[in-house]
């Protein structure tokens, strides 16, 4: 199963600027279904019925236990543990931290994206397209699910540009393309295919949107928008791209996970397949996914609501983790409670 960590210094802080990602709406405030860590692949899919998630939590932390069991008794014994340590590689998070990495092994990769801080407001890294590779600049959105990357036939854009006659892997697929965001700004181009990379991490034949028009908030200090989010809601059609990796069975771990440092400090960072565990102190906590099932759209979870004074005054939410935007959204009855 796919589950997303974010890790930051502090809450990120309401700001008067406004960024791609649509504006949330009320939604129904009924769990139908739970994804917690450790799920096979097949959990999401399931009916609510027939998925119980402390039943599947239950299993895959008894095999994670059993499995540390019979490494320890290998070891003991003096033969070789690559063959245990090898299994299962989604069962736990990868942690790149280097006093750790150099414990382990892993079948899979990762990698562990330099972001820069804009602001406290924005974080965006690099991103390659194409062959040979192109550098341009991503905001990295999990409030979205589509990949748009401006082309230099955009005059509203902002660069690094990518350049489609440049790269001997670009196909196009002659199909027009066009979205808007919550802010009102717009972006419109075509349908195409190529090899995306984020360090050592690719996808070969990836469909996204180049961009040769766009209108109000779309320039930047990022040229184009990477989406995270599930593929139910991707106006490209398309799978997207970290959700392909973890198709192929690409990643260490089918995680990704996000480091937001704050007043413009150095460090932020996207690890893809992994977590740092240098970034932080105890352990992640994490929570299930609203609905949980085959039409989950973005990363929502349930909000036991906000507090003043250590007293709940707004009723129970769900939330949308969106790392795209350093807003926070609430519906007008429970902003007034607030």
């Amino acid at each position: 199963m796919l589950y997303a960590t974010f890790l930051s210094s502090a809450l990120l802080a309401a700001s008067s600027l406004v960024y791609a990602t649509p504006v949330p709406t009320e939604q129904e405030l009924a769990v139908k279904a739970k994804v917690i860590p450790f799920v096979n692949k097949h959990a999401a899919a399931r009916s609510p019925e027939s998925y119980s998630h402390s039943a599947v939590s239950k299993r895959d932390l008894d095999r994670i236990h059993k499995r540390s069991e019979r490494i320890a008794a290998v070891k003991r014994s003096g033969e070789q543990v690559s063959k245990f340590t090898k299994r299962a590689a989604a069962l736990e998070p990868f942690d790149i931290a280097p006093a750790r990495a150099a414990l382990k092994k892993r079948q899979g990769n990762s990698a562990a994206n330099s972001l820069v801080n804009s602001q406290d407001s924005l974080y965006y890294g690099d991103l390659s397209v194409g062959t040979p590779a192109q550098v341009t600049t991503i905001d990295f959105d999990t409030g979205s699910s589509d990949l748009i990357i401006p082309s230099a036939q955009c005059t509203t854009c902002v660069g690094p540009f990518y350049d489609p006659s440049k790269s001997t892997s670009f196909t196009n697929k002659n199909t027009p393309f066009s979205t808007s965001f919550g802010d009102g700004s717009t972006a419109s181009g075509v349908l195409a295919t190529d090899t995306i990379s984020v360090g050592s991490l690719s996808v070969l034949n990836q469909p996204f949107a180049v961009i040769t028009g766009s209108t109000g908030n779309f320039d930047g200090p990022n040229s184009g928008l990477m989406g995270l989010a599930f593929e139910s809601i991707a106006q490209t059609k398309a799978t997207p791209w970290f959700f392909n990796l973890a198709n192929q069975g690409a990643l260490a771990s089918n995680i990704f996970s996000f480091y937001l440092s704050r007043q413009g400090a150095p460090g932020s960072e996207l690890c893809i397949g992994c977590l740092d565990s240098s970034k932080f102190t105890g352990q992640p906590e994490y929570f299930p996914l609203v609905p949980g099932n085959a039409s989950q759209s973005v990363w929502d979870i349930i909000s036991d609501g906000f507090t003043v004074n250590n007293k709940v005054v707004t009723q129970r939410l769900v939330a949308i983790i969106d790392s795209g935007t350093s807003n926070i959204y609430l519906p007008p009855s429970q902003a007034s409670a607030l």
